[in-house]
């Protein structure tokens, strides 16, 4: 599974991690605007509730297929 963050979308609404059931998401305040980012990809369960919330559409969950 690979998580994309499109960092100039967000909005920094915090939505996906709200939502995050497992706490995989965290916000980041760069000084000039905040953003989601990966705290932990490692429990990150690909429920992909982030990528539905995202009103910016700033997330996206890319699960591997084989």
């Amino acid at each position: 599974m690979e998580i994309e963050f499109f960092t100039y979308d967000c909005t920094g609404c915090g939505k996906c991690v709200r939502h995050c059931p497992k706490g995989a998401l965290k916000m980041v305040n760069n000084g000039t605007c905040r953003f989601v980012n990966i705290a932990d990809r490692n429990v990150c369960i690909g429920c992909r509730k982030c990528e539905k919330l995202c009103p910016a559409k700033a997330i996206r969950i890319l699960l591997n297929q084989y």
